[in-house]
């Protein structure tokens, strides 16, 4: 279809759709929006958003959610320096001693995978990033080109 066709079609299509009539909402429809309006606008600030809470309440509310997370991490501060916390961290540690091992192969891993990327040529490194994305590229002309001969060539029934 060539670009003059498709600007007919969508004029065609515009005047058609602009001598339709249109649509009545239901009588019962302007009642109920009018109604949750309403209920919407007498609730107190605090059941409204946070947007619509006085300045100086949500001022108070920030303040006070630093100072509680404050709280929180001067808490676990002193847990953690209290004499109970070697034992439970030693009894954490032993049934968590898995996860020491897998992040030491993990490091093991990128160390060497480091070390053999360091060994490779910069240019072949910037050749395959270009190569991976000219097939991304192909990918998605061949997907485009796909998608045009499939819709475009049906008929309208």
């Amino acid at each position: 279809m060539n670009p003059q066709d498709q600007d007919k079609l969508e004029a065609a299509i515009h005047r058609v759709l602009r001598r339709l009539p249109d649509r009545k909402a239901p009588r019962s429809l302007e009642a109920r929006v009018l109604a949750e309006l309403g209920r919407r606008a007498s609730l107190p600030w605090w059941r409204k958003s946070f947007a619509h809470w006085p300045s100086a309440v949500r001022g108070g509310f920030f303040v006070g959610s630093v100072l509680a997370a404050a709280l929180v991490v001067a808490g676990l501060f002193i847990l953690g320096r209290s004499p109970g916390a070697n034992q439970l961290t030693s009894g954490i540690s032993t049934s968590f001693a898995w996860l020491v091992v897998a992040r030491d192969v993990v490091s093991a891993s990128l160390y060497r995978v480091k070390a053999v990327i360091a060994e490779v040529p910069p240019l072949w490194l910037y050749g395959g990033g270009a190569a991976l994305a000219l097939c991304y590229a192909g990918a998605a002309a061949a997907g485009a080109a796909a998608y045009r001969a499939l819709s475009f060539g049906r008929q309208p029934q």
